[in-house]
């Protein structure tokens, strides 16, 4: 009977394909991806692990139903687990051109590197202050929008404040906001001289929350309250600005979060913080050659403060293709970090379309 059923319903749904087909073509569908893959090796081998790398796979489908909603889903692989994971998945409801809703996994609008595709940094990593500050994706609802020709932009959103989690953690919920101002707009020449400034503010009451990669550093036994399940309330903040002209980049920004503990958890202290950001210097030659130098600081919530010099070289053959080569040093002794370690040398190989 089953069987008879399913029969029944593909030969009706391959009847209808043609008469549908005829009568409304099927909405375009993009499809693109992004493949980052290379080599890390110490100055010293000693220092840790060398040897080649998976650093990204991601394959992600876009589109438009109608004049409803856009839709955008992204899978990524991740080595760690050796498995995909859901990265994206946004419904978007253009409302107007100053105004569209998006609901599901997506990124919130908070911080100027954190919100940047990961295709386009200049670096392997986002900065330490970036990465661990930064709320990462999350579940929620989000609206944003621009005016004045796309000089001003803005949006804010309410999330569960969890991750990935689709549930929340009693009934708490994270808020994020960001503005930002741009001197021209979404359209600039190589002569133009371009000034862009951005602030960011968020807020979380949390039962049992992730935070990002080195917020906790040393031994975690320390701080029991401020580990990957993070029990309390949090405001975190951000500043940037933003000069270009002429291949010339310099880019600075300051986040920074503090973290007020739920009582009755546990030795240690009632509130805390972490806080640093970068300074960033780079030149683009003919659109294709890249040299780019940071200064990368933060003081986690535990441990000593991580003070680096990074220094890059990024090669563009072509409009998806990317090769980079990143050199980091430490500062006065500093101790590694989540994602840079002194005399570490990164080679990267990346395609994104």
């Amino acid at each position: 009977m089953i069987r008879r059923l399913w029969a029944g319903t593909l030969v009706a749904l391959g009847c209808a394909l043609p008469v549908g087909a005829a009568a409304q073509e099927a909405p375009p569908v993009d499809i693109g991806g992004l493949l980052r893959v290379g080599v890390l090796t110490h100055a010293d081998s000693t220092d840790g692990p060398d040897g080649f790398r998976l650093w990204e796979a991601r394959l992600k489908v876009s589109g438009k139903i109608g004049i409803v909603f856009d839709y955008y889903f992204q899978t990524r692989y991740d080595p760690e687990d050796d498995a995909f994971e859901i990265h994206d998945a946004i419904a978007t409801l253009p409302l107007m051109p100053e105004l569209e809703l998006s609901l599901g996994l997506l990124r919130p609008l908070f911080g100027f590197e954190a919100t940047q595709h990961r295709a386009e940094l200049t670096f392997l990593d986002r900065s330490q202050a970036s990465t661990a500050i930064g709320p990462g994706r999350q579940v929620g609802l989000q609206g944003s929008g621009s005016a004045f020709d796309g000089r001003l932009s803005y949006g804010a959103g309410i999330f569960n404040g969890n991750g990935r989690a689709v549930v929340n953690d009693g009934d708490d919920y994270m808020f994020t906001s960001r503005v930002q101002f741009n001197s021209i707009g979404t359209i600039s020449f190589y002569d133009d001289f371009v000034l862009q400034a951005g602030a960011s503010l968020g807020y979380s009451s949390d039962t049992s929350a992730p935070l990002g990669r080195g917020i906790v550093t040393g031994d975690p036994s320390n701080a029991p309250r401020i580990t990957s399940d993070f029990a309390g309330e949090r405001v975190f903040w951000s500043a940037d600005v933003q000069a270009t002209y002429r291949g010339w980049g310099l880019t600075g920004e300051y986040l920074r979060a503090d973290y007020e503990l739920a009582p009755g958890l546990g030795e240690g202290a009632a509130d805390t913080e972490a806080y640093g950001g970068y300074l960033e210097l780079g030149y683009r030659a003919w659109g294709a050659l890249e040299g780019v130098v940071r200064y990368d600081a933060f003081q986690p919530a535990l441990g000593a403060d991580r003070e680096f010099m990074v220094f890059g070289m990024n090669v563009y053959p072509g409009y998806y293709a990317k090769f980079g080569l990143q050199y980091a040093t430490a500062l006065g002794g500093s101790p590694d970090a989540a994602t840079l370690a002194d005399g570490r040398f990164s080679f990267l190989a990346q395609v994104a379309f």
